[in-house]
């Protein structure tokens, strides 16, 4: 399960940088894949407790706050790819 939701991870960071760079305009699905992203964080969670995975669903919890084309939303998406880095990797 933590392979599922770090692979949508990556995908919704993916269309993310694509959308911050001007490739692609993905309107309403970059946030349909977010809600999709959250899901399977807590389902990894749910599934295969790590304490990594708990600085992911952190990330993922402030992103709405988070302007896009600020500082803090690549950060955030930085630190929740660190969290399924820890709990992969460990």
């Amino acid at each position: 399960m933590v392979l599922v939701g770090f692979s949508l991870y990556v995908l919704n960071c993916a269309a993310g940088l694509a959308a911050q760079l001007g490739v692609v305009r993905l309107g309403v699905w970059h946030h349909v894949l977010y809600a999709v992203v959250f899901a399977s964080t807590v389902a990894a969670l749910l599934f295969a407790f790590h304490p990594a995975l708990l600085v992911t669903a952190a990330a993922l919890a402030v992103f709405p706050r988070a302007r896009p084309r600020t500082r803090l939303h690549p950060l955030l998406a930085v630190i929740g790819l660190l969290g399924y880095l820890f709990a992969l990797l460990s």
